[in-house]
């Protein structure tokens, strides 16, 4: 073939390696603008989402999100609840009341970045959340003889850090965040999508819609955002990396309950397994819930889930009188 032959299939060759760049460079640009216009309508959407719920006038908080103190306040024992994600102390619906009432002192806190605005959340750090949670801690152990961590989602990881430095009588976890349950169209494990796509989508949807609780009607209890930065869930993938760690594990010594549904799409039960077993604690039990989703303080097994909280919670306490 001579050389005047071959002129024409390197000019064809690089016109089609031309349009192929010129359509990359479509696509993209398509993508750009698609995540500009996104990035843009969700900004607003939760710079405003939250304008609609009711506050409380004294605070500014959601209502319902209100930090609250229950029970008798020189008694020997008290309960710090620790809620998840976005959420607040409704998470543990009516578990609080029912803990004062049989003699317990009762703090609900609220996490930092937690029922004011969605764009506090984002300013968290796993050191600012755990830091919060310290305190709480040695305000009640200044007070009481015996303090028992109960917690729900990322609260679990949190107490479970806490519980690892601290002096703590008792830990119940309830759907405890040590990673995101696997599904096997996610092809990639979820925190590693979450790294992934946090540059680019800075903005999540948590609505209603997506809250997971089997019992439907209990959704409109549930105080949480409806938007949430992804920066926040960076930190929550942080939170639970270090939580599943060996070295946080093997220095929690304290009595664990765990209740965790067994078919929970949030919060992973193997991740939970793995991690309890490693737990140092010779005092362990794991509740598996047949009805229940991530939210199973107000699930079908709710009874059961305040039952065992309420056993423990007085076996703590007689162990604790001896």
């Amino acid at each position: 073939m001579s050389a005047v032959d071959t002129v024409p299939d390197d000019t064809h060759q690089t016109t089609q390696a031309r349009r192929r760049w010129m359509r990359l460079m479509g696509i993209a640009g398509g993508l750009a603008a698609v995540l500009l216009v996104y990035n843009g309508v969700a900004f607003n959407l939760a710079l405003h989402g939250e304008d609609h719920k009711p506050r409380d006038p004294a605070t500014g908080l959601l209502v319902g999100s209100e930090p609250r103190d229950l029970g008798p306040e020189d008694g020997p024992c008290a309960a710090l609840f620790i809620h998840g994600f976005g959420g607040a102390g409704t998470d543990f619906a009516g578990l609080p009341e029912r803990l004062a009432e049989s003699g317990w002192r009762v703090r609900v806190m609220l996490l930092p970045g937690h029922g004011t605005h969605p764009r506090d959340m984002g300013r968290q750090t796993p050191e600012t959340l755990l830091d919060a949670v310290r305190d709480e801690v040695r305000g009640l152990r200044e007070r009481h003889d015996t303090v028992v961590l109960i917690s729900h989602s990322m609260g679990g990881a949190l107490s479970t850090l806490a519980a690892s430095e601290m002096p703590v009588d008792g830990l119940v976890l309830g759907a405890p965040y040590f990673g995101v349950t696997y599904r096997w169209y996610y092809v990639l494990p979820p925190e590693l999508w979450g790294q992934m796509t946090a540059p680019f989508v800075r903005w999540v949807y948590k609505g209603r819609l997506f809250m997971q609780v089997n019992r439907k009607e209990a959704r409109e209890h549930i105080v949480c955002y409806t938007w949430l930065p992804s920066s926040a869930i960076r930190t929550l993938t942080r939170l639970g990396k270090r939580a599943r760690a060996d070295e946080t594990l093997e220095k929690v010594t304290c009595p664990v309950l765990v209740l965790h549904g067994r078919n929970d799409v949030a919060s992973s039960p193997k991740a939970m397994e793995k991690a309890l077993e490693r737990m140092a604690s010779r005092d362990k039990r794991l509740v598996w819930l047949e009805r229940s989703n991530h939210h199973m303080y107000w699930d079908y097994d709710q009874e059961q889930v305040f039952d065992e909280i309420l056993a423990f919670a007085a076996k703590i306490r007689g162990a604790e009188a001896h």
